[in-house]
């Protein structure tokens, strides 16, 4: 005879392949337990899904343009900042198309607002990462947010900005 889980037992529970064939026994049980672990299942992609974004992509070194993004899920309205910058990208918005490209998912109605832009020179060797300059078509980004995010990637760097220089 199956017994109850205890009060406070996680529901996660009810995916294992044990309890399948007791939970789909009655049809009725079938249906909403079906709904249930459905729904559990959107909502725990869809949490993922901004949260999933790396916070920094950038090259491994060089001078090269870069762009702050806010990533808005449009069902949930979870969003964060990211920043991209790519020596291969010749303007700012190739960097934006990129990313929309790469990390648009079926299904998802994710939302890519580039919020500015600038210059990145990116010295490993001397462990440091300089922000600096604006984008002609974006503006400005905010320099010290784009390093606050940077620094979340590179904590041992000595990361700085200049709103001066182009």
């Amino acid at each position: 005879m199956f017994t109850p889980p205890a009060v406070g037992m996680p529901l996660f529970f009810l995916a294992t392949p044990f309890f399948r064939p007791l939970l789909f026994a009655s049809p009725a049980f079938r249906t909403t337990t079906t709904a249930l672990y459905r729904s559990l299942r959107s909502f725990a992609s869809t949490i993922r899904m901004v949260s999933h974004l790396d916070n920094v992509d950038i090259d491994p070194k060089g001078t090269f343009k870069y762009i702050l993004i806010k990533v808005t899920d449009n069902d949930t309205k979870d969003s964060k900042f990211i920043v991209r910058g790519y020596k291969r990208c010749g303007y700012h918005a190739d960097i934006l198309d990129e990313v929309m490209r790469t990390e648009q998912k079926p299904g998802l109605d994710l939302e890519f607002d580039c919020v500015g832009g600038g210059r990145i020179r990116h010295e490993p060797e001397k462990q440091e990462l300089f922000v600096y300059g604006y984008s002609q078509g974006y503006g400005q980004a905010d320099h010290q947010r784009s390093v606050d995010i940077i620094k979340t990637k590179y904590p041992g760097y000595n990361v700085t900005f200049s709103n001066e220089g182009y």
